[in-house]
């Protein structure tokens, strides 16, 4: 780069061996995130099933703090470890110690609130719950360091087992727990066994150890860039998870709030897995390879319009298709206790693929050493998620649970949608790739996914007196069909990145 922050203008030629490891990493990722996605829906089903929605509305409470805490918590070093070239064990070290030290604050911390939180949201079970999750802000950090080194080297197949292993792991502790009336509690198992697993198996993967600490002078760059990263953290937390907030401060003191807040916090759950089932391994993919390739300009523009076209084939028709059938799905994996939030799951499911987009360009401006208007564009979205929010509590007031949660789900939705398209242009022109060409890439896949829509809607309205499950598996299953029917061409091209080509093909699909 020639200024620290932008790809080189100079045109130079595509690096084929970074593209084709960069395939291969994207590729077994998404097969190990497909698997562990699999295990949590079922994990989850069982647990909506054993767990009542007033004690995950309880959980959904306190876990928008919690994340909006955790936000502090790797004060950006992992994303600087890996977005770092020549990256010394000495800045390896002192970052691993500045996140633990930071883990250990924030566990006190946490405890700290769990009183304040539980006198504010008027709910007394929730200061032991409080007390008893702070630690996992310490867990959360104690593996941060080991996976984005093991990710800069692009061990991508280890990291998926491990993550798998740990899914199932703390899936079985939880129904386990569930089964013997722990409820709440069963929750909690799951988070603590799942972040022990990931402690243990990144730990064990990757064989570097903390040690000597660098001067800080040698970590003043680092540290700068890190910083602007945890301010756009933050301010994407505090976006994202404000919705949450504010259901638990005006509806968490009432059981019927509790149950509404269950209701909207695993709807929210249930749009966001398939967000994190492609943009995981594609972010642990997409920083590396483009940090790698940041000097390169030609190469670095054609793997990140290719990033974000990939992601728009794949979850564009699961943002209509979720629209579709969002009300049949949430029964049918927990049973007439989880129908209303069916309807908050449908509106929700149409921001999947512009929260997708929205997720990967911290990948992007990180690659390209712009933390600073990736901070500058978190908080325009927090901005437009806040006035979303504010929207609701103005047209539904603080008096009707159901109609506030409902209103505020479509109003985020619609908050996350409208403020998508300008800021993925704002960080596609901030990091030199070309706006328009990208955009054009991203069409087809929109215009299949419409086409698809109106198709699972008829076969929806054809068997509407059928039993739930065999619907959605009907829809499901016509609505794959017209996808790959419509978007043949878009998934041809998908088929040809994930099955990983030869270097020297690369420069004809990549670029295309």
């Amino acid at each position: 780069m020639n200024d620290g922050s932008t790809p080189d203008d100079a045109a130079t030629p595509l690096d084929h061996d970074l593209i084709h490891k960069t395939q291969r990493a994207t590729r077994l990722t998404m097969i190990g995130q497909i698997a562990g996605q699999i295990i949590s829906l079922v994990v989850i089903a069982q647990l909506y099933h054993l767990v009542s929605p007033g004690e995950f509305g309880l959980l959904g409470m306190f876990m928008p703090i919690l994340l909006l805490i955790r936000a502090f918590g790797s004060l950006g070093m992992d994303i600087a470890t890996v977005q770092k070239k020549g990256l010394t064990d000495e800045e390896a070290s002192t970052l691993f110690w500045y996140q633990i030290i930071t883990g250990v604050v924030l566990t006190f911390i946490l405890a700290g609130l769990s009183p304040l939180l539980a006198m504010w949201f008027h709910a007394d079970r929730l200061m032991l719950v409080g007390v008893v999750l702070s630690g996992t802000a310490l867990l959360y950090n104690g593996y941060s360091q080991h996976k984005s080194l093991a990710e800069k080297k692009l061990h991508f197949g280890r990291l998926t087992i491990v993550r798998v292993i740990s899914l199932i792991v703390s899936g079985v502790l939880a129904i386990v727990a569930a089964y013997h009336d722990w409820g709440i509690w069963a929750l909690v198992v799951q988070q603590y066994s799942e972040l022990v697993v990931l402690n243990i198996g990144f730990w064990a993967i990757e064989p570097w150890r903390p040690g000597k600490c660098a001067p800080l002078s040698d970590m003043k760059q680092m540290l700068n860039f890190s910083g602007y990263y945890t301010l756009s953290g933050i301010f994407f937390a505090v976006g994202q998870n404000l919705d949450k907030i504010i259901l638990g401060v005006v509806f968490g003191s009432s059981p019927v709030g509790q149950i509404w807040i269950g209701y909207y916090t695993q709807a929210y759950n249930q749009m966001i897995r398939p967000v994190y089932l492609l943009t995981s391994p594609v972010t642990s993919a997409m920083l590396p390879a483009l940090s790698q390739a940041k000097t390169n300009r030609e190469s670095f523009s054609a793997m990140a319009a290719s990033f974000y076209r990939m992601v728009g084939i794949m979850l564009a028709p699961c943002s209509i298709g979720m629209l579709m059938v969002g009300d049949e799905l949430m029964p049918v994996l927990g049973g007439d206790d989880w129908i209303e939030a069916g309807d908050l799951l449908s509106m929700m499911g149409l921001m999947i693929v512009a929260q997708s987009w929205i997720n990967i360009t911290g990948s992007l401006m990180s690659a390209a050493g712009r933390a600073d208007l990736l901070a500058v564009g978190a908080f325009a979205n927090m901005v437009v998620l806040a006035g979303a929010c504010g929207a609701a509590y103005f047209f539904a007031g603080q008096h009707d649970p159901e109609l506030f949660t409902i209103d505020l789900a479509g109003l985020v939705t619609l908050g996350t949608l409208a403020v998508c398209g300008p800021y993925l242009a704002f960080c596609f022109k901030s990091t030199g790739v070309d706006v328009k060409r990208t955009f054009r890439q991203l069409a087809p896949a929109l215009g299949a996914s419409v086409l698809m829509g109106a198709v699972v809607y008829f076969a929806g309205w054809m068997s509407y007196f059928l039993p739930d499950a065999i619907t959605l598996a009907q829809e499901i299953l016509v609505g794959v069909i017209a996808y790959l029917f419509f978007a043949r061409g878009e998934v041809r091209w998908l088929w040809r990145q994930l099955r990983g080509m030869k270097p020297e093909e690369n420069i004809h699909t990549v670029v295309d």
